[in-house]
């Protein structure tokens, strides 16, 4: 059964161009529907006003049509002039109603004349004096009105969005084409070879800025890559120099206590001293290697197990078990191992099991005190990050054992278990 800590799901940046696109095209459409209404309300007004010049004019052309007809009619006769949306009425010169047409509104009508323009619920209505002959009232019904404006309204709409889809594609692929440059710089810094090529060649990879905005991008680029290559180099150059430095007066260490234990035998402290300096001289020179810009790996064949019993281990009990073959760098292994151990150690710990599920990796397990399943997940989350565990020495040496696994190509995990502490590496 194979445990691996929970990777946390990768979210996706959102794209420049789909959200400029989303911008551009929910900002034509909310512009089209602006300038659709605020036409709206302007031919609104417009309409209003050409309608009520248009009651006036019907008021004059049919006075003299309805004082002939009125004149000649029957008293009882009405003429057959008005309909639902058209009305008139007719009242003396003492404001009395004379007569009014089949469609007039009784609201209305009850209401003495006077000159002008003026509204009722359902109607505009103009009175018109007509002298000694009394007082004529025309009227249109609203719906009428309202019908004319919003099939105005409708029209400046259906405008306004029919010029916003025509214009869609046409900024969409303007869009398109000024972020080719961003696209260019993306695809460049994407295929430079970061792993292996000098951090200084970077600016000459990218070439010069073809947009004023990405101008300060690429000198940004161009300083933080020639400070990293100046400090890689040094790096290689002190890595170089501090292993060959610490090589000799370690191997000179050992090689004094070697003798010192074959004079004086017997002495278990000296014995310690020993191993704490074979272990130094392998840690440090492991680290070494480790951290430098490009560690190297060298994968030979080995066994985990017999290089386990073979490093310092202390009080610490290795538990038999089956060998433990795989292929690895062996100094960088015995680094992530002897550092494993001292997390151990440090959670009181007293036996150790090795074993493996895989090929190329490797499960230890100690009987220490461990952590709670609510830690084990901030370790988990905090070697996720990249970051240390606060004011412990055992976050940093998960973090270094880390740094073993990934420089193979592999990963490290933390598998539950209900006692003790549990890493899995995988190589």
């Amino acid at each position: 059964m194979s445990f691996e800590t929970p990777a946390r799901p990768v979210e996706r940046p959102a794209s420049m161009a789909r959200r400029m696109l989303l911008v551009t095209g929910l900002g034509s459409l909310l512009m089209a529907l602006a300038v659709a209404i605020a036409a709206s309300l302007a031919v609104d007004e417009e309409v209003n006003e050409l309608l009520d010049d248009s009651l006036q004019a019907s008021a004059l052309q049919l006075a003299p049509l309805l004082h002939e007809q009125l004149h000649d009619s029957p008293p009882g006769a009405l003429p057959a002039l008005g309909s639902e949306r058209f009305a008139w009425a007719w009242y003396d010169s003492a404001q009395r109603l004379v007569r009014a047409s089949p469609g007039a509104d009784p609201e209305w009508l009850q209401r003495p004349p006077q000159a002008g323009l003026w509204s009722s619920t359902h109607w505009r209505l103009h009175d018109h004096l007509l002298g000694e002959q009394g007082w004529l009232r025309v009227a249109q019904s609203r719906a009428e009105r309202q019908e004319a404006s919003a099939e105005v309204a409708e029209f400046a709409l259906l405008a306004g969005l029919g010029v916003a889809l025509i214009g869609l594609p046409l900024l969409a692929w303007r869009a398109h084409q000024e972020l080719r440059p961003l696209r260019r710089l993306a695809h460049l810094l994407e295929n430079f070879d970061a792993a292996s090529a000098d951090p200084r060649e970077l600016a000459a990879a990218l070439g010069s800025a073809s947009r004023a905005e990405l101008l300060p991008v690429q000198r940004a680029l161009a300083t933080i890559s020639e400070r990293l290559g100046e400090r890689l180099a040094f790096e290689r150059e002190f890595g170089a120099q501090a292993a060959h430095l610490l090589r000799t007066p370690l191997a000179g260490m050992d090689a004094q206590l070697a003798v010192a234990l074959k004079e004086n035998p017997g002495q278990p402290r000296l014995q310690r001293v020993r191993e704490a300096s074979q272990r130094l001289q392998a840690m440090v020179l492991a680290l070494l290697r480790l951290f430098r810009s490009e560690p190297q790996v060298q994968r030979t064949t080995l066994d985990a197990r017999a290089l386990l019993a073979g490093l310092p281990l202390g009080e610490l009990q290795l538990q038999p078990g089956p060998p433990c073959p795989l292929q690895a760098d062996a100094e960088l292994l015995a680094a992530a191992l002897l550092n494993l151990v001292d997390n151990a150690q440090r959670h009181g710990a007293t036996r150790l099991w090795l074993g493996q599920e895989t090929a190329q990796s490797l499960r230890l397990r100690d009987d220490g005190s461990g952590v709670d399943a609510a830690q084990r997940e901030a370790l988990r989350q905090r070697l996720h990050a990249g970051a240390a565990e606060p004011g412990g020495a055992a976050g940093l040496g998960l973090r270094l054992a880390r740094r073993v696994a990934l420089a193979h190509g592999g990963s490290l995990n933390l598998p539950d278990t209900e006692q003790g502490f549990e890493v899995e590496l995988h190589l």
